[in-house]
């Protein structure tokens, strides 16, 4: 049992700072009944109110480092934020004490030099902040942040913020659509045509009525990038998704209005990178799915990998945010307030990239694709293998593109990655299955240096976790 005073290790002046806003007094009851429950191998759930989603975060950071001091293999997990009011939230914590649970997140490490490569790799490529984690198919290696929310601030970066991924959604749309391909709502076959049968010509292009849900999830269909690559289509009509005045849903049919009657700028089959393919494919799915592609998503890919803090980012939602924020920065390293137009892509680009999540949740994420295992999501191998094999050479990426993913062998092993952006922020995503390794990077900056600096904080983490092969 902790007393009056916690003995914390070197090197954690940041998660000290945290912890000294807690009551000790707390602290030590609830390390009380963790460890009673850890003798009779139960779990605990741990409420606190009066506080924001930050409690969660500082309740869990409590756990993860008073746990190890005398509970040997204990497995740490955040649940959700069950309720938010005026008054108060409700932050339920979910404290796993089974080795055996497969998506448990590791108590953190605590090396100092991973925090001084950070910070290093910071000031080098000049940006606001970096976040990562490192996962290996068994859970969270470790945690790490460095920089501030806003430059000319010092307010520093936090764990539980969340970051856009931009592109990086790409995959988590593929992993819904096998999750409803395996339902039989859907198959990867499934043509455009198929799903609106009733669409003339005027509305639907003969070149693209055969195209698939497989061809459009590896850009393949032979559409355009954007929408402003249409030279018949007016800028107006881009910009005017960013107002966001109707539902997503309704603003991707729209979209599909647009551009769904107009021959593909490119031929089928061969690899153009396409925003709008996944525009089309998102609206296949909701269509056959039988609830808006958000729902659907947050039904079948965030809740069962418990990704709480995992959501679409619409000008609504960003509008009722409260500070402290994780600001973004454009390309000449301005800020960007996040809660107006523009410092996101719009609702329509729900599937290609909007999702923001805590580097927590990301590392879940990642940990779910890294065991390369069925459950909880899927049932069926064959469906985790589909995802992961490359189907087009994108010769761009040195690879080939699969489902969301660009696949290509390194000097590690079979590789599996994607970087996104939201024009201010960058993502990146690395996947090395046969070094059971996975590293995820975020920074909230648009500049070219951005993503300079996610590739070469995830390749420290490969010097220093990826070397040894895998023990399968």
């Amino acid at each position: 049992m902790l007393g009056a005073t916690l003995e914390l290790p070197a090197g954690l002046d940041r998660r000290n700072q945290e912890i000294a806003r807690l009551d000790l007094g707390v602290i030590a009851r609830m390390a009380e009944r963790l460890f009673g429950a850890w003798e009779q191998d139960r779990c605990v759930c741990i409420c606190g109110n009066g506080g924001s989603a930050a409690t969660a975060a500082q309740m869990s950071l409590v756990c993860n480092i008073c746990l190890p001091s005398f509970v040997g293999n204990v497995l740490v997990d955040r649940c959700a934020v069950v309720a938010r009011t005026v008054a108060m939230v409700l932050a339920v914590l979910a404290i796993l004490l089974l080795p055996s649970c497969g998506f448990a997140v590791e108590p953190a490490s605590q090396d100092a030099g991973l925090q001084e490569m950070l910070a290093d790799v910071c000031r080098k490529h000049k940006v606001p902040s970096l976040t990562i984690a490192v996962v290996r198919s068994a859970g969270t290696v470790t945690m790490q942040c460095s920089g501030v929310r806003k430059r000319r601030t010092d307010e520093s970066v936090e764990l539980s913020d969340r970051h856009p991924l931009g592109s990086c959604t790409k995959s988590m749309t593929a992993t819904l659509a096998a999750v409803l391909v395996e339902a039989g709502k859907i198959g990867w076959d499934t043509t455009i045509g198929q799903v609106w049968s009733r669409a003339g010509e005027k509305h639907l292009h003969a070149a693209l009525r055969d195209v698939t849900l497989d061809e459009l999830l590896s850009h393949q269909s032979g559409l355009a990038s954007d929408l402003k690559d249409f030279q018949t289509i007016k800028a107006d009509e881009w910009l005017s998704f960013f107002e966001e005045q109707a539902s997503p849903q309704l603003e991707r049919r729209r979209m599909l209005g647009l551009i769904l009657a107009i021959k593909p700028q490119h031929p089928r089959g061969s690899y153009h990178y396409s925003n709008l393919g996944y525009v089309v494919a998102a609206a296949m799915l909701e269509t056959k799915g039988g609830d808006s592609f958000e729902n659907l998503m947050r039904r079948h890919v965030f809740q069962p990998l418990t990704m709480d803090t995992a959501d679409f980012r619409t000008l609504a939602l960003a509008k009722e945010l409260k500070p402290p924020l994780l600001w973004g920065h454009v390309a000449d390293g301005s800020p960007i307030d996040p809660r107006i137009a523009g410092a996101e892509n719009p609702s329509v680009y729900a599937a290609c990239g909007t999702v923001h999540l805590s580097i927590a949740d990301y590392a879940r994420y990642a940990q779910w694709h890294l065991k390369h295992e069925p459950a909880p999501l899927l049932s069926q191998q064959e469906n985790v293998e589909h995802l992961h094999v490359g189907k087009v050479d994108a010769p761009a990426e040195r690879g080939k593109y699969g489902c969301g993913w660009i696949v290509l062998d390194s000097a590690l092993g079979r590789a599996l990655f994607h970087g996104g952006s939201n024009t201010n922020s960058q993502a990146l995503i690395w996947l090395l299955p046969e070094r059971d390794f996975a590293a995820v990077a975020c920074t909230n900056t648009g500049e070219s240096s951005g993503l300079s600096a996610c590739g070469e904080a995830i390749q420290e983490l490969m010097k220093r976790y990826a070397q040894a092969p895998s023990k399968d």
